[in-house]
């Protein structure tokens, strides 16, 4: 099994260098659509059969299962998604297959890095060794970098340099984390910095080098993970890298740094006590959802919201696993899952709306409801699951968090239900303007393709499944990676 796991990390690499080679789009979309499927079994194939137990470089278990899903469905959105954005620009540069043509290489390029993420994406969420889980984000940050900047504008390329400086400081701090942890546990090869060794070492470290290893982490890996006051690029990168790309940053790889540092929790924990690492992440998740609050609710343009809003919920979900209870953490799973196919799918309608609209200002968004109906429908869905609002999965994901935290302190509880509170009139206040709201002068640029729509329909869609009906094989799956959170046995 571990082969095929291997296997599945590297497929998007062979096919981002096969795209390369693509003379045709036709050629393109048949080399991606059979690497998406062939990705979708092998994942399949992994999450439904045991993994073997014991250390290893790349290994499944109860959380990373949920990761590898969560890259897996987000990622094949992602590529289809990336047909549909480019089919959308490429028709705004011009009707003739001339233009059609001269677009072509950039298009290659761009699924050439745009595959060399996702990899580096997947090699993250599998990765059962704290040195190769800080090597994986830290490829992370190259390819994606490409990405943010790859419009070639100057706000493009300042998003990308400040995303690479910022970042790359925090992953230098982060790395600090693995030399000290590797010293503490006496060193001997790559295998002591798996997480079952770390886990087996932990109880026997002294508690102010451990506290001093966790400390680091907390400051490299929040940065990676868009926690404030540390997120200074998160916003820049999300609104300037293309829409497909812009999911996959927030839907996907925050999602992953944070639980890699839950995971670096858990070790230093059995140094230290809980309180001292979970408290940090608690308090820390507190702060990133009050630094978000204003800017949702003064904002000009859409996807830089839509930035703020994953600020906001990745805050939320180191409340969850801050508070280190049993009802907390498994609503931070839930709401990882359900943030990634909420968020994935505005992001996908904001580059709909851009290529529609001709801009992402909310000011100009105006009427959609009735210019182009599903597309309105998609952001109004996505948002009113952001907002928490029954029977979308992510109400019962905030109600497990908020429960939590008003069970250990009622003062935490109702500021997180005010912040809440203030964040959702302010998404709500810009959609329904920009679905519901009175028509301008400005006429569509383009239609969205009918690809475009069908992406857009499926995240909104299992956003509300998960919500009305949580298959039983998912329900089992966020209890075991809550309970591995929660007890650490086997990170």
């Amino acid at each position: 099994m571990r082969d095929l796991l291997w296997l599945l990390c590297a497929l998007p690499f062979a096919c981002g260098g096969a795209s390369l080679l693509c003379p045709r789009p036709m050629h393109l979309r048949a080399v991606l659509g059979v690497g998406a499927t062939f990705t979708v079994l092998l994942a399949a194939v992994l999450v439904a059969v045991p993994a073997p137990p014991g250390p290893g470089v790349l290994r499944l278990d109860a959380l990373a299962r949920i990761l590898l899903g969560v890259v897996v469905a987000v990622g094949t959105l992602s590529t289809a998604d990336s047909f549909a954005y480019w089919h959308d620009e490429l028709a705004l540069a011009g009707p003739d297959l001339h233009a059609i043509g001269r677009g072509l290489p950039r298009v290659r390029a761009y699924f050439f890095w745009q595959q060399a993420f996702l990899g580096s994406l997947l090699f993250a969420a599998a990765s059962g060794n704290l040195g190769v889980s800080w090597v994986a984000i830290e490829l992370t940050t190259i390819t994606s970098a490409v990405l943010v900047g790859f419009s070639g504008g100057a706000r493009a390329v300042e998003a990308a340099w400040k995303y690479v400086v910022l970042c790359s400081t925090g992953l230098a701090l982060a790395l600090l984390t693995v030399i000290l942890l590797y010293a503490l546990s006496g060193g001997g090869g790559l295998h002591a910095l798996d997480w079952t060794s770390l886990q087996r070492a932990a109880a026997s470290f002294p508690a102010g080098p451990a506290k001093l290893a966790y400390l680091f982490a907390l400051v490299g890996l929040g940065t990676k993970s868009g926690l404030a006051p540390l997120h200074a690029w998160l916003p820049d990168a999300h609104s300037e890298a293309p829409a497909p790309v812009s999911a996959l940053l927030s839907g996907v790889l925050l999602a992953i740094v944070l639980c890699t540092l839950v995971r670096v929790a858990g070790v230093t924990a059995r140094a230290t006590g809980p309180a001292f690492p979970y408290h940090l992440l608690l308090g820390a998740g507190v702060l990133s959802v009050a630094v978000a609050a204003p800017f949702l609710v003064l904002q000009e343009d859409l996807k830089r919201l839509l930035a703020y809003s994953s600020i906001e919920q990745i805050g939320l979900m180191a409340v969850g696993f801050g508070l280190h209870t049993p009802l907390a953490v498994l609503g931070a799973v839930l709401q990882l899952v359900v943030h990634a196919l909420t968020k994935s799918g505005l992001f996908f309608a904001a580059g709909r709306v851009l290529h529609s609209v001709g801009s992402q200002r909310l000011a100009r968004l105006r009427a959609l409801g009735r210019r182009a109906p599903l597309l309105g429908a998609a952001l109004l869905f996505g948002v009113l699951t952001l907002g928490g609002l029954p029977p979308f999965g992510m109400f019962f994901s905030e109600l497990a968090i908020l429960r939590g935290a008003i069970a250990l302190n009622a003062g935490i509880g109702l500021l997180l239900l005010l912040l809440l509170a203030v964040i959702f009139a302010g998404l709500l206040f810009y959609t329904g303007r920009g679905v519901f709201g009175r028509a301008d002068t400005h006429a569509p640029r383009a239609r969205p393709s009918a690809e475009g729509l069908l992406v857009l329909g499926l995240p909104a869609a299992l956003s509300l499944i998960v919500g009305l009906w949580a298959p039983a094989v998912l329900l089992r799956g966020l209890h075991a990676a809550a309970a591995l959170a929660l007890g650490g046995r086997g990170l």
